[in-house]
């Protein structure tokens, strides 16, 4: 009988060992997806795994939800929107309804971006002229500004070792990547429009920290990988495509990123003459989520569904429950051998 039951806890154990490898086998990426109801349009924030499944909605409010920014434990994610009014910074835990509010900024605010150290968010602030880039603890407490520089400085981006802030910044009419230290000292072009031909945007580093992939407006709009100097620049996504919002995997073999459908200018039809809504076609228009090699080669497309999906975030861990670890794996033998015994 003991046999038995040893038996049947193993057989239960190497079940739920499959189980956690099935539902935890495939990396998750959250991303924007903007979405058309009875209440008008608004922008939520979903998640799907690599394989283009498991597709569940994270923020479900009919306010403004954007731009999620995750936890190095991918507990939390911080976010940002519009449900008291102006864009604020916001915090919300995995399957948790209730977010917190972050910021509490006279401005706009934007961007967000946790540090590898998970004790900071960094963010832009939007003003009536000029957009600068701030950091605060995940309390809310101790807001200091970093730039101080040029009128527009957005899109932060760690770097691994939370000791720079790489940052997109139009300064003397031309636009580049910059990086600051962590304390808003030290700031420094890395790269101008000469590396990789086109205007550089939308940092991401590389997990080594030894590259940097960002966007550049070059034969369409597209992903190019770097050398944190600019140096060694080329493009990874297909030319004359319309490619933005790069993020690094985890692992550092794969870019996530969005892109429109076709081969068109998405923004040429824009109304410039002060229309109802000037980005329309925006909206009408396709746009996806895709992930590629490093290396390059073929992009597999991973969002399906009709509409706009924009601005991918890779999840650190899975945010469904707890990996199958040692301890718990421990913890569960030892339940069944508590069961033996009652037995």
């Amino acid at each position: 009988m003991k046999r038995t039951y040893m038996f049947f806890g193993m057989t239960f154990l190497f079940s739920l060992f499959l189980l956690a490898v099935n539902a935890w086998g495939a990396p998750y990426i959250s991303f924007n997806s903007i979405k058309i109801g009875e209440a008008g349009i608004h922008t939520d924030i979903d998640i799907i795994d690599t394989n283009g499944k498991n597709l569940r909605n994270l923020t479900n409010h009919p306010a403004l939800d954007c731009c999620a920014a995750w936890a190095p434990d991918g507990r939390s994610f911080a976010f940002v929107s519009r449900r008291e009014g102006k864009s604020e910074i916001y915090i919300k835990t995995f399957n948790v309804v209730e977010a917190r509010r972050l910021t509490n900024h006279p401005e706009s605010n934007a961007n967000p971006a946790w540090s590898p150290d998970g004790n900071w968010i960094a963010f832009v602030s939007i003003g009536k002229e000029e957009r600068h880039i701030y950091k605060i603890d995940i309390n809310g407490n101790n807001l200091k500004r970093l730039t101080h520089h040029g009128k527009s400085n957005i899109n932060p981006a760690w770097s691994p070792d939370g000791q720079s802030i790489a940052f997109e910044s139009i300064r003397n009419g031309r636009e580049g990547i910059y990086v600051i230290d962590a304390d808003g000292k030290n700031p420094r072009q890395i790269i101008n429009q000469q590396h990789g031909g086109g205007f550089p945007s939308q940092p991401t580093w590389s997990p080594d920290g030894k590259q940097i992939a960002c966007t550049v407006a070059k034969d369409g709009v597209g992903i190019y990988i770097m050398d944190t100097d600019g140096q060694n620049a080329r493009r990874i996504t297909p030319l004359g495509t319309w490619s933005g919002n790069p993020a690094w995997s985890l692992d550092g073999k794969w870019i996530a990123y969005d892109a429109f459908d076709g081969g068109a200018n998405p923004f040429q039809n824009l109304n410039a003459d002060g229309g109802a809504n000037p980005f329309q076609n925006r909206i009408i228009g396709e746009r996806h989520i895709f992930i590629v090699s490093v290396e390059g080669g073929e992009s597999r497309q991973i969002t399906q569904n009709t509409g706009q999906h924009y601005s991918p975030a890779w999840v650190p861990e899975s945010p469904f429950s707890v990996s199958p670890t040692v301890d718990t794996q421990t913890t569960l033998w030892g339940r069944l051998k508590q069961d033996e015994r009652i037995r």
